[in-house]
């Protein structure tokens, strides 16, 4: 019997054959997974590499960038919003001081009396023939009816040359402002925009009416 045989029989190999056999299969199967797990690796790692050289580029680039574009243009904005209330002002204050001239020659054109027409007039009789005016009574109101008017704004509004419906017609809104507006905080709060219409009213005798029209109306405006 032959000792090297390891399966008797024909076609058997002997153990040596079969044990390298068996070390080949087993080195081969260990060469291919550490390729293919070095190959993964590798994957994974150039992935891993990417994306977190992608987020640093997002954070460093894109995000703080918009961060500080959005910050840089909210400063910009605000820095426009104080130079427009800066001139909102200044244009208030022309508005003002162009209202206050206006009503100054308003009164100044208010306070020619007749006799001051006729002084002025005889002065040019020499040169020019022309009739003196006449004098015409100052035609009384009682403006209390006036939803809107008491007794102190009643007496504002005759101290500025206003005494009749008729005056209140003529007296244009902007003029009625000014002059509550130059009597102070307590006058300037009243609305005069509907005066002039309830002065018609009054003065064409239209009485019902007027009182139709007051019923809307609380402290002179309209509810």
């Amino acid at each position: 019997m032959n000792t090297e045989r390891f399966f008797e029989g024909p076609g058997s190999s002997n153990m040596t054959t079969y044990i390298w056999e068996i070390a080949i299969v087993l080195l081969v199967a260990f060469v291919l997974g550490y390729l293919l797990r070095y190959l993964l690796n590798d994957s994974f790692k150039s992935r891993i590499a990417n994306l977190e050289s992608e987020l640093n580029r997002l954070s460093s680039e894109g995000l703080t960038s918009s961060e500080v574009d959005a910050t840089a243009e909210f400063n910009a904005l605000q820095e426009r919003i104080k130079e427009q209330a800066t001139e909102i002002e200044k244009l208030s204050q022309k508005l003002a001081g162009s209202n206050i001239e206006k009503i100054s020659l308003e009164k100044q054109l208010a306070g020619l009396t007749p006799d001051l027409v006729n002084t002025a007039l005889s002065t040019t009789s020499n040169t020019v023939n022309i009739e003196p005016a006449s004098t015409k009574e100052v035609v009384k109101d009682n403006l209390k009816k006036i939803e809107g008017i008491g007794p102190k704004i009643e007496e504002l509004l005759n101290n500025d040359g206003v005494y009749s419906f008729q005056d209140l017609i003529s007296a244009s809104v902007s003029r009625i402002r000014g002059i509550l507006i130059a009597a102070g905080p307590n006058y300037a709060v009243h609305d005069p925009s509907t005066w002039a219409e309830q002065a018609r009213l009054a003065h064409e005798g239209l009485w019902d009416d007027l009182s139709d029209m007051q019923e809307q109306l609380k402290g002179g405006k309209r509810k």
